[in-house]
């Protein structure tokens, strides 16, 4: 079942620059937004959708997860105009939007940075349910990754395994030592074996007070699909010599460079007021 928000969120509908815009906007009720607040630079706060982007080429349907640990894994390889089931690894930038559609594996793109366009999928497509309508959500840049898991203050992240899923733990803003036990806190060296979190706890204690998981979804190569449950990369709409992503694996998280046509996660986000 969707997790369905009822508070008020700040959505700022407007992302024109490299650095993903400010905060401003209209408050409205959110579907599919997730309760807990993050720093992605000085002043730039978001809220992270309720899971990863998943799209259905015969419906021509987007939809976020149901769970935050949820990913398609190795069916992603079946990716096709004509599939009728659901893919979770995307090339970067495909969109929909001037033909480059969410099911190429061999596309050109212009070697330029897509925030605040609509290659952002956020920004093109209405997500059946994140509010059903375009541009209620956006791609972090490059330097928000880097920010969220580098630069902020107090507890940052965690590495791991939730309801048997690998993956990296977003602590939000103000995250409290007290609420939930974490082991190797803001260290990237850590291993996905450092916490072992039920779906129970999962969803009791961390979830409800605002944590995120990004699952290890792996890698789509053409039609190969691998490291799936091993480790994750996350699409940034920034593009410096090469596409940019988050990446995280056993011992290492860091902002890295990613072939634009390799297929990864898209995790989205929308601007916030605290």
């Amino acid at each position: 079942m969707c997790l369905l928000l009822t508070a008020f969120v700040a959505c700022n509908k407007e992302n024109g620059n490299e650095n993903g815009g400010g905060n401003e906007g209209n408050e409205q009720i959110t579907e599919g937004c997730l309760s807990g607040v993050f720093s992605v630079g000085n002043g730039k706060t978001v809220r992270f959708s309720q899971g990863n982007l998943q799209y259905q080429a015969s419906t021509d349907t987007w939809r976020f997860a149901e769970q935050q640990y949820d990913c398609i894994g190795n069916t992603n390889s079946n990716i096709s105009l004509f599939y009728q089931g659901w893919v979770d690894l995307f090339g970067w930038g495909t969109s929909g939007y001037n033909d480059i559609k969410p099911w190429l594996i061999n596309y050109d793109m212009e070697p330029v940075s897509i925030t605040g366009t609509k290659y952002d999928w956020g920004l093109n497509n209405a997500i059946s349910n994140g509010g059903n309508k375009a541009g209620l959500w956006r791609l972090l840049t490059i330097d928000e990754w880097g920010y969220l898991v580098n630069s902020r203050s107090g507890s940052r992240f965690a590495k791991a395994t939730v309801n048997n899923m690998r993956g990296l733990l977003l602590l939000p803003d103000g995250w409290s030592t007290v609420t939930y036990a974490l082991n190797a806190i803001n260290d990237a060296e850590g291993g996905y074996e450092s916490n072992y979190i039920s779906a129970t706890d999962w969803s009791n204690l961390l979830e409800a007070n605002g944590v995120v998981f990004l699952p290890c979804a792996g890698i789509r190569e053409g039609t190969n699909v691998s490291y799936v449950n091993g480790f994750g990369r996350y699409w940034s709409s920034t593009y410096i010599e090469k596409a940019r992503s988050l990446y995280f694996l056993q011992g290492d998280v860091r902002p890295e460079g990613a072939d634009y046509h390799w297929g990864l996660a898209v995790r989205l986000v929308q601007d916030a007021n605290k």
